[in-house]
């Protein structure tokens, strides 16, 4: 049996989710550092040489992670075209239109666009040394970067609920993507500015007013993520048993474990470190403390680093919710419901149509492998094809519902007669399998 973290690894949209997470949480915590750690700072210490310099580093981090964080979005873009499409991803750019309007993750995509590009506009005043024109400035930096941060959220598997799960779990995912931003995408920055102070009294000044005021957000930002992350759990995993019995549920296990290591640390800092930087009376101790808190921050980020290339590998790995299910009974097919079984040697599939007639409908889809528990499919998509059709529709993207089924709403019905139905299933990178069964269609009322 293939293991999905190794099929994960093998994916391309493994990196591009990595590349882009990390450059998403960067250029967030770089927007947060500046306004809620830095500028406090700066001010207090004054417009040196030291000050100077942290603002251009930090500035370089701002702009080349949301450089990164474009471009890795336009692949990772190309790369999920691909799969709803079962094309290779040069031959996918005929669809992305369609995945961008007619997906929740395309239209995601369109809006995290329009606020990297308002977020662009707010760097140059934010970073500059000159005094703020405007009061709104640093508000509406903040609040672009965390909605540039939340967004991701509805990118995966917290999109696929439905009633109140589509509103809880991506709640709780955009908050927990922007207390990460708040402390691991701030960390780099605040290790610039560690390694940039200490020379004098202004910038030793200025680190300690900045650590100060990083371990208040630093706090905030835990606490918002230990919440959060106990309701991603109970979406995505479920059961005690999912945890540590799917290869899903270990991978987050070890994320888990690295959280709670940066947490420690973190304590360490807050309890013994930080009190000893805040000694002005003992220049020396103050320079060691700094010191120690440069390295504890940039094992922190090392952490965090790691953590992020697991929630990459998580995003395109069945989450343990589903990969735990044993096969249900359902209930009888609905009377005005159009149903069909498709059977291949690897897979098995019930499509339900409903309403099975010409007009709107909606489409559900359960997949199982031979023995009937269900199949470990990263992407689905529908295809429906009309008896009076020539040629191939463009396939349906189908979001995966809590319960492990797949749904595609919003289907139009032409005509009534006997239509082609057609699932496309992604497996792995190279692992890709495509039911097709005809399905009657009755006529609209």
């Amino acid at each position: 049996m293939a293991d999905p973290l190794v099929d994960s690894l093998a994916d391309p949209l493994f990196y591009a989710r990595a590349i882009h997470f990390a450059a998403t949480l960067l250029v967030a915590g770089a927007v947060f550092f500046v306004v809620f750690v830095a500028a406090p700072a700066w001010r207090g210490a004054g417009d040196g040489t030291v000050a100077t310099k942290v603002r251009t580093r930090v500035a370089l981090i701002a702009w080349i992670s949301l450089a990164l964080a474009v471009i890795s979005g336009a692949v990772w873009l190309v790369l999920t075209a691909a799969a709803m499409s079962d094309r290779p991803p040069e031959q996918a750019f005929g669809v992305l239109w369609t995945v961008l309007s007619q997906t929740v993750f395309g239209r995601d995509w369109l809006l995290r666009l329009v606020l990297a590009c308002a977020l662009a506009a707010t760097l140059p005043p934010l970073l500059s040394r000159r005094a703020h024109q405007s009061p709104w400035l640093e508000p509406a930096a903040v609040v672009l970067a965390a909605a540039f941060a939340g967004t991701l959220a509805w990118s995966g598997h917290a999109a696929g609920g439905l009633g109140s799960d589509a509103i809880l779990h991506p709640a709780a995912d955009a908050l927990h993507l922007i207390a990460a931003a708040a402390w691991v995408g701030a960390l780099p920055p605040l290790i610039v500015l560690f390694a940039a102070a200490g020379t004098d009294d202004a910038s030793l000044t200025m680190a300690r007013t900045a650590t100060e005021r990083f371990s208040i957000l630093g706090i905030a930002s835990v606490g918002t993520l230990l919440a959060t992350g106990i309701v991603n759990t109970f979406y995505l995993v479920g059961s005690v048993p999912a945890l540590y019995g799917t290869a899903y549920g270990r991978l987050l296990l070890i994320k888990i474990a690295l959280f709670l290591a940066m947490v420690a640390i973190a304590a360490v800092n807050r309890f013994s470190l930080t009190p000893q930087l805040l000694q002005h009376a003992n220049i020396a101790a103050s320079r060691d403390a700094l010191r120690r808190l440069r390295r504890h921050a940039a094992i922190e980020a090392l952490a965090g680093a790691t953590i992020i290339a697991i929630v990459a590998a998580l995003g395109t790995m069945a989450p343990a919710i589903h990969a735990a299910h044993a096969h249900p009974t359902y209930e009888a097919v609905p009377a005005d419901a159009a149903f069909v079984h498709i059977h291949l040697t690897e897979a098995m599939a019930d499509v339900t149509i409903r309403p099975g007639r010409a007009g709107r409908a909606r489409a559900t889809i359960r997949l199982w492998n031979e023995d009937f528990a269900p199949l470990d499919a990263r992407q689905v998509s529908l295809t429906l094809t009309a008896p009076s059709v020539a040629g191939n529709p463009t396939p349906r993207p189908a979001s995966q519902r809590r319960d492990g089924a797949w749904q595609v709403d919003g289907i139009a019905l032409a005509e009534p007669g006997n239509w082609t139905v057609s699932v496309g299933v992604v497996l792995g990178p190279t692992k890709r399998l495509t039911l097709t069964a005809p399905i009657v269609i009755e006529p609209g009322q």
